[in-house]
């Protein structure tokens, strides 16, 4: 008598089982959307991975196809409703979805905190960080660094080279963000061309992130890992894992180690969030330096990415709009009426006086304004990729300028 091995048709069964429980006994099995996106999270796995960040886009078409609640993978409903805001995070205890909590290998963050209580012991701290009062306190570290920017546009107006808006935007928004963060900036704004920017290891987190959702264990696997060895089978990752390190570029953990030892001064002209966190009232396991780091590399992103992605685009656009730009070399026009909202928002639209080519009022007379000949188009700044973090074409090589000497 032949004996068949049971293996192959119990694990055939579960598959089966599986399917039919999804399809039809899940409790959102109901709602509308792809079969496939019912049965399996390899329909998300290809559009967010194998397509390279097409997800977002192509719920917007299932939208379109089957209305504002739509079944996007076997755990999860995706709603287009802006009324249902309210209702579906309403008062009350919201914990995140676990499932989403280490896309970005940063699990112990205020972003990736899953637990409600957790998550509000961590934020408390934050949030008198961000108040208007604190950030206009910090205005004279923004000027500063728009000063550097100004000096390194001088020189692009006497070279009469092109260069790239967006890199320069990132230079500075990580200078900013780092000077808030550490008490210092890695002066990124220095670098020849800008060339040296946070940019690259957070689009790489922001990328391979999509990965670590379909696949937990990605994060701890590739931690276990010798470097060399994760930089030989997969350098984006190495990247990501490189933020968290006490190593060149980002050397957070030595940061950390120096404030936490007192052998880092605090400049004593404006706060510091890493400081006011030890300072602070959070439990000592709040404090070690681990989950320190990831705070800070999540703060990091944070003030770097949205800023200078929005600046970016808006420099675009001001440089290829004649109206728009001359209205702002003359001091007219909305950022001219907007200098009355206070010291909060004048920095934000010096940043991008300056892009587009009117000179900062609280600044020396720097060789800007100047007349902004844009060397690209709007492909540069459409989104083409959500990799969490947006990305426009990935051939993109900026939004590239070069800048004349105004005419007197």
């Amino acid at each position: 008598m032949t004996f068949v091995p049971a293996r192959p048709f119990v694990f055939a069964a579960y598959l089966v089982s599986l399917a039919i429980y999804r399809l039809y006994c899940s409790p959102i099995a109901q709602f509308p959307g792809p079969k496939l996106a019912a049965l399996s999270r390899w329909y998300e796995f290809y559009h967010e991975v194998a397509l390279r960040g097409q997800f977002t886009f192509h719920i917007a078409e299932l939208h379109r196809k089957y209305g504002p609640i739509v079944r996007i993978n076997p755990q999860e409903l995706h709603a287009s409703d802006s009324e249902f805001w309210d209702t579906l995070y309403g008062p009350g205890r919201v914990d995140k979805y676990d499932d989403c909590s280490n896309r970005l290998n940063i699990p112990r963050s205020i972003f990736s905190t899953a637990d409600y209580n957790l998550h509000v012991l961590r934020k408390a701290p934050l949030l008198p960080l961000f108040s208007k009062k604190r950030i206009a306190d910090f205005q004279p570290v923004i000027r500063e660094k728009l000063d550097i920017l100004c000096t390194k546009i001088d020189g692009y107006v006497a070279s009469g080279r092109p260069w790239a808006i967006n890199r320069a935007l990132t230079a500075f928004s990580g200078d900013v963000i780092t000077t808030y963060v550490f008490s210092e900036s890695y002066q990124h704004l220095e670098s020849p061309d800008f060339n040296e920017t946070f940019h690259e290891p957070f689009m790489a987190t922001s990328e391979v992130g999509h990965v670590a959702l379909q696949f937990k264990w990605l994060y701890p696997l590739m931690n276990a890992l010798p470097a060399w060895l994760v930089l030989k089978m997969q350098p984006q990752i190495f990247l990501v894992l490189q933020l968290g390190k006490d190593s060149i570029p980002t050397d957070f953990d030595a940061k950390l180690k120096a404030i936490l030892s007192g052998t880092a001064k605090e400049n004593p002209d404006h706060p510091t969030i890493l400081y006011e966190l030890v300072r602070g009232d959070l439990p000592p396991q709040e404090k070690q330096i681990d989950r320190l780091n990831e705070e800070a590399q999540l703060l990091v992103a944070a003030g770097l990415t949205p800023s200078s992605w929005a600046m970016s685009v808006a420099a675009l656009h001001i440089v290829r709009s004649r109206h728009i730009y001359e209205q702002l070399r003359a001091g007219r026009g909305p950022v001219a009426a907007e200098q009355g909202h206070g010291p909060v928002v004048l920095p934000v639209r010096q940043g991008q006086q300056v892009m587009s080519g009117r000179e900062p009022r609280d600044s020396r007379d720097p060789a800007v304004p100047g007349d902004f000949v844009p060397q690209t188009n709007a492909s540069d700044v459409a989104l083409a990729h959500d990799f969490f973090l947006p990305s426009a074409r990935l051939d993109s090589k900026g939004v590239r300028v070069t800048v004349k000497e105004a005419e007197k």
